[in-house]
């Protein structure tokens, strides 16, 4: 494997994965805390949206979810090969001129999107958060940062929004976040949080048309990326109503899978008052 990425030898059938995962969830669930923890994750989510009778359901699923995630990140074959619908909107249908924002969400196995985007015919550049990057970080880490990196090249968040603007040329596709904690007040599934400005004021700055990556499901569990028709930047005099339809492009998918999600309540800035 490349880019610092580790396989484990014996490969396990995904279908056990997720017993390993079930199982070691039964056990956690009768502590209290833990418990509390994962309804949290999934209350900050969706606590102002129709599902939110769900909650209690879901953070189980949620806490397996991300049991099993950490097992998948040392079988990364399928992870790295995840399908992609509407790649076009990054090769054959953009303007070569100007430069386009990938903008995704942390959602499902985004640590493979990357991979699976260049494999459809896209070239990336991923922007990283500089603090992740050292190779002092656990195995986990350096093992996860492994994963984006057969993406494309990184480009670690220094500098400010200026600089980053900067490295993002014609005809280049960079990758940005929203979804990380910001100071631009804005709506995310009825609940107001802090956002990251960046996407939305590197887009205006650099008139890139911003591509939403989201992860899909089908009926049958099959799930896939989706890359949508492009949102222009010359159609908004404000970056903040950019942010609000970036977001609020992303929000059918995340309602429709939230337990998938990693780690909600560390991907925006908490308003005041939100509780635990």
């Amino acid at each position: 494997m490349t880019h610092g990425v580790h396989q484990v030898r014996r490969v396990i059938p995904p279908a056990l994965l997720r017993s390993m995962a079930r199982k070691r969830v039964e056990q956690l669930w009768e502590n209290d805390a833990y418990r509390e923890l994962q309804e949290a994750q999934m209350r900050f989510l969706l606590e102002f949206t129709d599902r939110a009778p769900e909650i209690p359901a879901l953070a189980r699923r949620f806490a397996e979810e991300t049991i099993l995630k950490t097992h998948l990140r040392w079988h990364p074959w399928k992870i790295v090969r995840q399908e992609v619908r509407g790649i076009e909107w990054l090769t054959t249908k953009r303007d070569a001129s100007r430069p386009t924002i990938l903008n995704f969400m942390h959602h499902y196995q985004y640590e493979g999107c990357f991979a699976s985007v260049r494999r459809a015919g896209a070239a990336l550049t991923i922007l990283t958060l500089h603090s992740v990057m050292g190779k002092d970080q656990p195995p986990g880490m350096r093992q996860h940062i492994g994963l984006v990196a057969q993406g494309g090249v990184q480009i670690p968040t220094l500098g400010g929004t200026d600089f980053i603007a900067d490295q993002l040329l014609p005809g280049m596709t960079m990758a940005i976040a929203s979804d990380i904690p910001g100071h631009t007040p804005t709506t995310f599934l009825g609940r107001e949080v802090l956002s990251s400005f960046g996407a939305a004021r590197i887009s205006m700055m650099k008139d890139a048309p911003v591509v939403l990556l989201t992860v899909e499901r089908e009926p049958d569990g099959h799930h896939y990326l989706q890359l949508h028709e492009p949102l222009d930047p010359r159609n908004y005099t404000d970056p903040k109503d950019l942010l609000a339809d970036i977001l609020k492009g992303h929000e059918a998918a995340i309602l429709a899978w939230p337990e998938v999600v990693d780690m909600p309540r560390a991907r925006f800035g908490h308003v005041e008052g939100w509780g635990t």
